[in-house]
């Protein structure tokens, strides 16, 4: 599997759990305000040296008695061919695994969850579904997204979807519909809504897709809360990170 970085120990990505992280190259949207551009930048995908599989796996083995999981990340790790036998391998060495995705390839996620191959599953949900090209940067088949989150929801595994907020893109008005959207999916799964949890990040002007959001003013703390107090009426787990 193409493996463009490694970080040997995070404390942040999965809560309550000590990781590692491993970083895909290549992604199939666009989000102007992304800040892994060189993972998603064909350009700059092209001049990344990559880093060999044998290697991390041979430091993961080395690593087992203090690191309890490994989260894979991009970059949008379901365009890699080899990500399941990647996976397999994690997973005989007795890891959990977390998977950050944007959901655009169910079929994928069905053959992970059937696999047994992940154990926390988060979801990118750029925005509401009415005109996700305006975040994803792509022209986007959203049914294919919806049926990802139903996957998840439906496979009772441990889950977050994450959204981050961007001014220019995202109102308080979008947010309502992309909560009632996702209200609506899990209303035919097995994750009751009062157990999703949504994740509103703070955006961050960094290593931007677009360098026109370099200079972009995030929202302010207060403007936020207050949009939270409205979300938490639909999917009362909704939370602020990153402020």
């Amino acid at each position: 599997m193409q493996i463009a970085a490694y970080l040997k120990t995070s404390l942040i990505e999965w809560p309550g759990k000590i990781v590692s992280v491993i970083f895909t190259p290549g992604c199939n949207f666009r989000c102007p305000f992304c800040h892994n551009a060189h993972l998603v930048d064909p350009q700059q995908v092209n001049h990344l040296t990559l880093l060999k599989e044998e290697e991390v796996l041979k430091d993961l083995v080395q690593r087992k008695e203090w690191i309890e999981a490994v989260a894979i990340t991009g970059g949008e790790p379901t365009l890699q061919k080899d990500l399941l036998a990647f996976l397999s391998k994690i997973k005989a060495m007795g890891y959990q695994v977390m998977l950050e995705q944007n959901g655009t390839h169910p079929e994928i996620i069905k053959k992970l969850i059937n696999q047994k191959l992940v154990d926390y599953f988060c979801l990118d949900l750029k925005g509401n579904f009415e005109n996700y090209s305006k975040f994803s940067g792509v022209k986007t088949e959203t049914e294919k997204i919806r049926e990802s989150l139903w996957l998840i929801a439906e496979s009772g595994l441990e889950c977050e979807l994450r959204t981050t907020v961007v001014p220019g893109l995202h109102t308080k008005e979008n947010l309502i519909k992309l909560a009632e959207e996702i209200k609506e999916i899990l209303a035919h799964s097995r994750l009751e809504i009062e157990n999703c949890r949504w994740y509103l990040q703070q955006f961050r002007p960094i290593g931007c897709l677009n360098q026109d959001y370099l200079g972009l003013k995030p929202f302010s703390p207060e403007e936020l809360k207050s949009w939270l107090l409205k979300l938490q009426k639909i999917i009362p787990q909704t939370t602020l990170r990153g402020i």
